[in-house]
């Protein structure tokens, strides 16, 4: 029978890295248009304005990729404490008998 170790530790702390790191994605805001005085040329900044639009439905598909697996450390976290709580449980029961 084969050992299963999940580190609590590392599961916790990419769960907090990871909603740190979609926090900031959903807060990065395109600001291209705020230079387009600057660029001095309509090609540069359409062609700034066409990466802006294409980043931004990038950047969104990105951050619900990573919502979503946000969810599934949750959820992984949740199933492995369950399954600890109930075979320490289960083993607290054996020898008390």
């Amino acid at each position: 029978m084969a050992d299963l170790k999940v580190e609590f530790g590392l599961l916790d702390s990419a769960g907090k890295t990871l909603a740190s790191l979609t926090s900031e994605f959903q807060n990065i805001k395109a600001q291209a248009s705020d230079y387009d005085g600057a660029m001095g040329s309509g090609d540069i900044v359409g062609a700034m304005g066409s990466f802006s639009g294409n980043w931004d439905y990038h950047r969104d598909k990105l951050v619900g990729s990573m919502q979503a697996l946000g969810k599934m450390i949750t959820e992984s976290q949740k199933q492995f404490h369950g399954t600890d709580n109930q075979l320490a449980s289960s083993l607290k029961q054996k020898t008390q008998k």
